[in-house]
C-alpha cells in the first residue's frame, strides 16, 4: 500500500532537539488572614512577595455591596491626608491594618471566626494598581492557636 507525501507527517530538526519538558512556572499564592482584634494580618513574607512598599502604608479599603455577604475586599493605594485612607502599621515581624469598625459593619465574625484571605494584585485602571483579598471560607478560631496583638 502506498502513502501519498500528503497523508505523511514530515519531522523538522527542531523535532530532534532534545528538550525538556516546559515547565510553567508555579504562581505563587499569598494569603492573608483577620487576627482576633479585627487587624488585617500582612506578614513579612506577604509584604515582599507582593513588594508592598511599607514607606507606602495608605490604603483606601473597599468591597462590592452584594446581598449574599462580602466576597472581596480591595486595597487600593492613596496618599496620606487622603479622608478615606487607612494605614498599614509595623505590627511584630509583619505589618497590618486596624479594620475591627469595617469588619464588624460587614459582618465578619473575627472574634469567633478565622477568615483567610487569598490576596493578589489587581488593576484599578487609570495606571492604579492595588489588591484583591478573596475569602472563600471562614473557620472557628480555636484556642490554642491564637495570636494576641495590640
Amino acid at each position: 500500500m502506498k502513502v501519498k507525501p500528503d497523508k505523511i507527517r514530515f519531522f523538522s530538526p527542531e523535532d530532534n532537539a532534545d528538550e525538556a519538558p516546559k515547565v510553567t512556572p508555579k504562581e505563587t499564592t499569598f494569603s492573608t488572614s483577620v487576627t482576633k482584634t479585627g487587624r488585617l494580618a500582612f506578614p513579612q513574607k506577604l509584604m515582599e512577595g507582593l513588594n508592598i512598599d511599607p514607606t507606602k502604608p495608605y490604603y483606601k479599603i473597599g468591597t462590592v455591596n452584594r446581598r449574599k455577604g462580602v466576597k472581596a475586599l480591595y486595597l487600593m493605594p492613596t496618599q496620606q491626608g487622603d479622608s478615606e485612607a487607612f494605614e498599614l502599621s509595623k505590627t511584630g515581624r509583619g505589618y497590618s491594618i486596624p479594620l475591627k469598625g469595617v469588619l464588624q459593619k460587614i459582618g465578619l465574625n473575627f472574634q469567633d471566626h478565622e477568615y483567610t484571605f487569598t490576596i493578589r494584585p489587581y488593576d484599578f485602571g487609570d495606571d492604579i494598581s492595588g489588591f484583591e483579598l478573596v475569602s472563600d471560607q471562614q473557620t472557628p478560631r480555636t484556642g490554642a492557636s491564637d495570636e494576641s496583638e495590640e
